[in-house]
């Protein structure tokens, strides 16, 4: 037995949201799940751009249960990050006192933009999950696109009182992620 990955219910519960500008663009998370309390190494996949448009920058905000993020160099892109107060300081690994932490993160500028089709770009970064077992952590990404400056997804998107919403992929033609997720929690 490996002490480090406790049981399901130990686990917490890792989704992306997106949306992409023009609509279409596909991101993928390499883990759904992972130990609650630990620090966990995370993949966000951007596998195509916008209806035949190149990917020319992604971003991910980061939930407010995260308390510390480290983000993998990546040469091809230029990366910027977005920092936010935590509410009380945290005391990490080492005995390191941290106020503050790292709100978004933000890849622009490639040297090469990721083509509309055919190939995939991963974009790693490490996260210090909250000990918190059962929870659901929503990591919210944008897909960046040369043409289009409207954000949409597969299907559609709709409005309601100021705000826009992406009605996706992940909601009509991915439902097996969202089973195996509530199925590894001991929840229908």
């Amino acid at each position: 037995m490996n002490n480090r990955f406790p049981a399901a219910l130990g686990t917490v519960a890792i989704v992306f949201a997106w949306a992409a500008t023009d609509a279409s663009a596909h991101n993928a998370l390499s883990s759904m799940y992972a130990p609650a309390g630990y620090s966990q190494d995370l993949e966000m996949r951007v596998y195509h751009g916008c209806k035949g448009s190149p990917v020319k920058g992604v971003r991910i905000k980061i939930p407010e249960q995260v308390s510390r993020i480290n983000i993998e160099y990546n040469r091809d892109w230029d990366i910027e990050t977005r920092m936010r107060k935590l509410p009380k300081p945290v005391t990490m690994e080492g005995g390191v006192v941290i106020t503050e932490t790292i709100d978004e993160i933000i890849w622009k500028n490639p040297k090469s933009p990721l083509p509309a089709n055919g190939r995939y770009e991963s974009f790693r970064f490490r996260a210090s999950l909250p000990n918190t077992p059962g929870a659901i952590l929503y990591f919210r990404t944008i897909t960046v696109c040369e043409q289009g400056e409207s954000f949409g997804g597969k299907m559609n998107c709709w409005s309601e009182r100021g705000y826009r919403f992406d009605t996706g992929p992940s909601l009509i033609t991915m439902p097996w992620v969202f089973q195996e997720l509530f199925e590894t929690a001991g929840s229908r």
